[in-house]
């Protein structure tokens, strides 16, 4: 239930959605893309149908791409212009034991081979497809969720990284979606349970990303973690151009929560911006 609670808050949807539009007069496009994770699987795909449901409820317009249908063509076409892209499932980044540095693999998807693939099955895109495939809507948002090495720590039952270590992980895992034809301005990478309502936060008005990534969680304990408060860590990136990296570390569980790219955008130019069709 741990990613469900973060995604959905209490669990409790939203009554009315609000009247926003985008610049071209529809209400905001989020795709929820669920990769192959093995034996999470069920447990992510049962969570995201909710957080999806949520976002409608939220007044978005919502795609669903989930596996075993979640193929790198089908992500392409169906966060063309999109404002929010939702991933969850595996991480395969850098710095990481698996050498040697490359971006047709790291930094990126882990999704299904073929259409119908196994959860056992995981076939990895990486940020160099992603530079030359994906346009999402100008300040398009990105929220990387349960990825080993986006959020800084690596996988379960390694040691916790440096500062030095862990931003470079979550910069790099951030750039090809900051590029300026792919269209993102802010990258959210969580490794933990939040319990933080994303869609609702985006969707009210004037809140910075960085506010939305202060919010609070409405539980208590390590994997219930909304923002820690103990150390957070301002890093200029040196992948993106211009952009900040933001770390939340806790106290003693390393690196899980953080936010790269315009801190300051807020959730009026992520609603207001029209989408970039052009490839």
């Amino acid at each position: 239930m741990g990613l469900l609670a973060a995604l959905v808050g209490t669990g409790t949807f939203a009554g009315a959605a609000p009247s926003v539009a985008t610049a071209d007069g529809g209400p905001p496009k989020a795709v929820v893309i669920v990769g192959p994770s093995h034996a999470s699987t069920s447990e992510y795909l049962a969570q995201c149908r909710l957080f999806a449901d949520q976002a409608e409820a939220a007044g978005m317009q919502v795609t669903r791409v989930f596996h075993p249908y979640a193929t790198w063509s089908r992500v392409v076409s169906e966060t063309l212009g999109a404002n929010l892209v939702v991933y969850v499932g595996h991480g395969n980044g850098w710095p990481s034991p698996y050498a040697p540095f490359q971006e047709r693999t790291k930094n990126g998807f882990g999704l299904n081979g073929t259409s119908g693939g196994s959860a056992s099955s995981v076939t990895y895109y990486g940020a160099e497809p992603i530079r030359k495939n994906l346009r999402l809507a100008r300040n398009a948002v990105v929220i990387i969720y349960r990825a080993c090495y986006a959020a800084g720590n690596g996988e379960p039952g390694m040691a916790y990284p440096s500062t030095s270590l862990a931003a470079e992980r979550v910069d790099n895992f951030a750039a090809a979606f900051l590029r300026n034809k792919v269209g993102g301005s802010a990258v959210f990478a969580f490794w933990t349970t939040q319990w933080v309502d994303f869609s609702r936060q985006l969707m009210r008005p004037n809140r910075t990303m960085e506010q939305i990534l202060r919010k609070p969680s409405s539980q208590s304990g390590w994997y219930t973690s909304g923002w820690v408060g103990h150390d957070p860590i301002y890093r200029a990136s040196e992948r993106s151009s211009g952009a900040q990296i933001l770390l939340d570390r806790h106290t003693s569980k390393g690196f899980s929560r953080a936010l790269t790219g315009d801190l300051e955008m807020t959730t009026d130019e992520w609603r207001n911006e029209a989408p970039d069709p052009t490839p």
